[in-house]
């Protein structure tokens, strides 16, 4: 019996050691990766052209009280208009507006290089607040009358945020550019039917707004490879157990050859490929991109097995973040799109007093032509009867105009993108 054992034990031993030479043989494997499309290179900016630093100053002379934060959302929102509240944030926050139109005027903003994990970027939260407070002062100018002023200041607001979008940072710096880029689209589409601007001065607006997919494009693809970059750099750093703990409750694996579940090359080949799909997505309308299933993945003992547990964990933790950012990028282009469709439309009907009984009719005289649906590179729709002008969104489904709101079940819930005018 005890001899059964021994052998039991002996081959369960072997068993082991084994199917640990087979782990590390494979962990040690290298795969070549293909990521010289993903390589983005920083400019060098003359000093004082900057318009990073010049937002540095601005946020520095931000006057923002805690105990009004809800009377300036309703002056944001243009909801329980307080003149008296609104002359007292502008002129307590002069200098920072003055910082907000000395960036607009710049030409380039590109924000510092993220270098660790433990860079917090704690200038986009001030940004958002700049913007904030750009939209209070176009809403005072509005209900000044000064209808002129306050929309060339809502299209300054528009493109310091295309700006912002492209300035060489991750993510997340592009996520908060779009939210300011929105800000000022969605001014747009609230006034525009509240003011006195004429068909031609619209139609300079029209102009003005007009989207350039090759830009829009490479500002979403420059901003994947700077995350690419900081994705290889953390998994580099991880890999060498260099992460800096500035909050001791987290944990960051370190992997090492003694346990073989980490490959960096293979790692490294995961995250390249699916980066490198979104950038070759990013000039495309969305429903050319091939993406990735996100409930599509091997088994845990699969990823084990590989040799590469660890890193293939970490990917498919990633991707769900990654991914979605091409629908982002193509909303905002719709919500231009759409932007400039209503001025369009508020055009039209202040020369022929009425809505047109569809998008074709705008053209030539305020469109060169109907705005295209980067979702599915078709037109926009349009319905004059709900006074809608709408994307069918990430499902790829015209779905009416129907925008449910959160509240509704997921699986109930319709996704076309609709923009109101109320003309």
């Amino acid at each position: 019996m005890k001899k059964w054992f021994n052998r039991i034990a002996l081959g369960i031993f072997i068993t082991f050691v084994l199917l640990y030479v087979f782990l590390m043989v494979r962990s040690l494997i290298p795969v070549t990766v293909q990521d010289q499309e993903l390589q983005l290179a920083r400019v060098s900016i003359p000093q004082g052209s900057n318009a990073f630093d010049v937002l540095q100053a601005a946020t520095n002379n931000l006057w923002w009280p805690k105990d009004r934060e809800r009377q300036i959302s309703d002056l944001i929102k243009d909801t329980n208009w307080d003149d008296a509240l609104a002359s007292t944030i502008l002129a307590s926050n002069r200098d920072a507006l003055a910082g907000w139109d000395a960036a607009v005027k710049l030409p380039d903003l590109q924000v510092p290089e993220v270098s660790t994990a433990d860079d917090l970027l704690p200038y986009l939260s001030d940004w958002k607040k700049l913007a904030q407070l750009a939209e209070v002062r176009e809403n005072v100018l509005l209900h000044n009358g000064q209808d002129k002023e306050a929309f060339d200041k809502i299209l300054d607001h528009v493109q310091l945020g295309q700006k912002m979008q492209n300035a060489h940072g991750r993510l997340i710096d592009y996520f908060v550019g779009t939210a300011v880029h929105s800000m000022g689209l969605s001014q747009m589409q609230h006034w525009v039917g509240k003011t006195h601007l004429t068909p031609n001065q619209l139609k300079d607006y029209i102009h003005q707004l007009g989207l350039d997919p090759d830009a829009e494009g490479a500002a979403f693809a420059n901003t994947i490879k700077t995350e690419y970059q900081f994705q290889i750099d953390m998994l580099d750093a991880m890999r060498q157990g260099k992460i800096t703990n500035s909050d001791p409750t987290d944990f960051h694996p370190h992997p090492s050859r003694l346990l073989p579940l980490f490959n960096f090359s293979q790692t490294k080949a995961l995250f390249a490929k699916d980066d490198l799909m979104l950038v070759k997505a990013a000039p495309h309308h969305f429903n050319e991109a091939k993406l990735p299933d996100m409930d599509s993945r091997p088994s845990l003992v699969a990823m084990f097995l590989s040799g590469n547990g660890i890193g293939q964990i970490l990917h498919y933790m990633i991707l769900p973040a990654i991914i979605p950012s091409l629908a982002k990028k193509s909303q905002s282009d719709v919500q231009l799109q759409a932007t400039r469709t209503i001025l369009a439309l508020r055009a039209y009907q202040l020369t022929h007093g009425k809505l047109p009984p569809d998008l074709n009719a705008l053209v030539p005289e305020f469109l060169d032509a109907v705005p295209v649906d980067d979702f599915d590179g078709q037109p926009l729709r349009y319905s004059a009867e709900k006074k809608i002008v709408y994307s069918v969104g990430k499902n790829l489904k015209d779905d009416g105009g129907d925008d449910r709101a959160l509240e509704i079940d997921p699986s109930q819930r319709h996704l076309d993108l609709v923009c109101k005018f109320d003309f």
